[in-house]
């Protein structure tokens, strides 16, 4: 199961060939706050490693500049750790949610800046 999971987050990432390395962020989630453990990167690739240190099940999803929306991550269990690909094309703040219902309401996000990659 792990592997599968591992191959569909992998198929939203798209093609990698020649583009930098993506950057790994670690994250945690529990009820009902996300930490982000690096709060700025460059635009491109960016690896979202979540571990779920709660008690819920939580999902994630990366929302940007000019109505940018990424996937819906698969339910992250408590445990479990997964990680999201996304492409973070733009710069400016993207905003981590939780989408299970009254989760962000209650205070589950978290923001990240996006600069424009040097060189």
């Amino acid at each position: 199961m792990i592997a599968s999971l591992a191959a569909s987050l992998a198929l939203l990432a798209g093609p990698t060939a020649g583009l930098p390395p993506a950057t790994p962020v670690g994250m945690s989630a529990r009820e009902y706050s996300f930490g982000v453990y690096k709060p700025r990167v460059s635009t491109g690739r960016v690896t979202l490693n979540v571990h779920n240190y709660g008690e819920d099940a939580h999902d994630l999803q990366v929302r940007g500049p000019h109505g940018y929306r990424s996937a819906v991550s698969p339910e992250i269990e408590p445990g479990e750790t997964i990680s999201l690909n996304v492409r973070l094309r733009r710069p400016g703040r993207y905003l981590f949610i939780c989408l299970k219902p009254g989760h962000a309401a209650r205070g589950m996000t978290a923001h990240i800046t996006v600069r424009k990659r040097r060189g």
